[in-house]
């Protein structure tokens, strides 16, 4: 099924114990009637995220970040709001038909039909007469028939022009073809540009073909691999390879091994190490950096075991730190990747050596000394400087253990070294602040009088007794969806299930996602609420007020001036009579 009733929803929700599901991704603490964790989106050092029982809402009072079980899951794992209310039906056992779709850009919709379709054909050509020698190939490396069909591994035919020919017959115009990397063109001649190649699909973020890595099998004197040029649907600075069908994988594990080459990927996820992922090339883009970052999981380095891959390696490492990820490093001994690796030691071999990985910071106070000689004066003060250098961006706790290390084991002075960097004060670490400071105090009000009007409904009589009206659009349109879904709720509404509702409708969703981040959640109160009532309305009482005056101000016709003051006085008359009941 492509979409869950609200029903369906509502009872997974009710369900589910959003304490129970938020500590499987975070250790909570009770403190009084609520739950406190350390928030996993900003960078928290003090618990600061407050998870509600009796409510079934998280909130964070430093980022603003907060919602109901299906959010937290949602913006943690980096999935779809639907991904997420399956995950949480499967964690409380309530079967649920559901299969997420891939989303495809419309605009592109073209492109991405095409691709799939050239997946299927090399698909089908592996199992053709013609893929014969490329399928032993493949199998005789322990790619079995079942990671030949996840990853969609396919065979490009030796001839030149077959898919150009399939493809045409599809009507796809020639320049298309071109502009997808799949044809290549010289006038009006074309042919393919995968020939005698095995064929592995790369899949953007939601799993669609964007592109091919073509590879060599039979020793061909040739280059060894080919990849897709860069097109209008593939970047491959934005994407890592393997990210659609290890995502679940690097939850589960709670970290993420990064390799070079797809076929490292392959290799490591067939042999059961499926939260893989390659780089789409040695160096690595702030988009792949972000992609990473979201997964908020540790990143266990894993590069080629040459020279470059172990530049490669403190290049990356050092851009993945700075992002405040954390890194560890897996060096292989023995072999110059992971697939030569399990091929050569063993799939137990490779899992002993990826128990122990070594933080970032350890290898690169290691990778520091080499080609050094420390007992050679400038060097070791060469060596020290670097390491002093690499500190800038540590916590003081690694300063410190550093600077006791290199001080004991190089006899060096420590207040000495101490004096040569900073360590950072309490008060100087960022404050995060969600709410706007120049938020006026009408936009205060109204958020307040929302995320209560969302939260019951007996807030709604009162707000259309005594006020009934909003000056902006987007609010008055939050109450409408308010009204109507406490009609059609029985005469009930809480936040955690209106969340859930609010996902139907972009505008919606973003207005109450801002207001449950900018309000400082805690009890309902009804004083509280008739307050930001009563406090709107004088504020919306002020603003006619001026608006009236301004007009009387700039009116030169005797009876309009007149008619404006009356209406001034019975203004101020009705707004007395408002006090005296309150």
């Amino acid at each position: 099924m492509e979409i869950i009733s609200e029903e369906k929803i509502n009872e997974i929700r009710n369900s589910a114990d959003i304490v129970s599901i938020i500590s499987d991704y975070i250790p909570l603490k009770a403190q009084g009637k609520n739950y406190f964790g350390i928030c996993p989106f900003h960078d928290d050092h003090t618990p600061s995220m407050s998870v509600s029982k009796d409510r079934q809402l998280f909130k964070c009072f430093v980022c603003g970040k907060g919602g109901n079980v299906f959010t937290f899951i949602k913006d943690y794992e980096n999935i779809s709001f639907l991904e997420a209310v399956k995950k949480v039906a499967d964690k409380v056992g309530i079967p649920l038909d559901y299969t997420p779709i891939k989303k495809v850009n419309s605009k592109f919709k073209e492109d991405y039909e095409i691709m799939e379709f050239a997946t299927k054909i090399f698909q089908n050509n592996l199992n053709s007469k013609e893929g014969v020698k490329a399928k032993e190939y493949l199998l005789k490396r322990n790619i079995t028939d079942d990671i030949i069909k996840e990853f969609q591994i396919g065979y490009a035919i030796d001839n030149k022009t077959y898919l150009y020919n399939v493809l045409k017959k599809k009507n796809y115009t020639l320049n298309k073809l071109d502009d997808l990397g799949l044809i290549s063109k010289d006038g009006i001649e074309a042919h393919d540009k995968f020939i005698n190649r095995i064929m592995i699909p790369i899949t953007n973020l939601d799993g669609s073909t964007v592109g091919f890595t073509g590879r060599i099998f039979n020793g061909e004197n040739m280059a060894k691999y080919i990849n897709t040029k860069e097109t209008a649907i593939y970047k491959k600075g934005n994407l890592l390879f393997n990210y659609y069908n290890a995502k679940k994988y690097i939850r589960e594990s709670k970290s993420a091994i990064l390799v070079e080459g797809n076929m490292d990927a392959i290799r490591m996820y067939s042999s059961g190490f499926k939260n893989t992922l390659a780089l789409m090339g040695t160096a690595i883009t702030k988009e792949q950096v972000e992609i990473l970052k979201k997964l908020r999981v540790p990143i266990i380095l894993m590069l080629d075991n040459d020279n470059a891959g172990e530049l490669a390696t403190i290049n990356v490492g050092d851009i993945l730190a700075h992002a405040s990820i954390d890194v560890k490093v897996v060096r292989l001994k023995g072999a110059k990747d992971p697939d030569e690796y399990i091929v050569k030691f063993g799939e137990k071999a490779f899992q002993d050596v990826i128990k122990s990985p070594l933080s970032y910071f350890d290898y690169k106070l290691e990778y520091l000394k080499q080609n050094k000689d420390l007992s050679n004066t400038n060097e070791l003060v060469s060596y020290v400087k670097d390491v002093l250098k690499m500190l800038d961006n540590a916590d003081n706790l690694t300063k410190e253990i550093t600077l006791k290390k290199i001080s004991e084991e190089y006899n060096i002075d420590y207040e000495l070294l101490k004096e040569e960097i900073t360590f950072k004060k309490e008060e100087d670490k960022p404050i995060i602040i969600n709410e706007p400071i120049k938020n006026d105090k009408y936009q205060i009000c109204v958020n307040y009088i929302l995320y209560y009007l969302m939260s019951d409904a007996k807030y709604l009589k009162i707000f259309n007794s005594k006020l009934g009206f909003l000056k902006n659009p987007e609010e008055r349109n939050l109450v409408t969806e308010i009204e109507y879904y406490i009609k059609n709720h029985d005469n009930k509404i809480n936040l955690a299930d209106f969340l859930s509702y609010a996902e139907n409708d972009d505008k919606i969703r973003n207005l109450v996602n801002n207001i449950c981040g900018i309000v400082d959640t805690g009890e309902l109160d009804d004083n509280i609420f008739l307050d930001y009532i009563n406090a709107i309305d004088n504020l919306m009482h002020k603003d006619n007020m001026k608006r009236i005056k301004a007009k009387i101000n700039a009116e030169t016709d005797i009876n309009e001036q007149l008619k404006d003051i009356n209406k001034q006085i019975a203004m101020q008359k009705k707004m007395l009579e408002k006090k005296k009941e309150v």
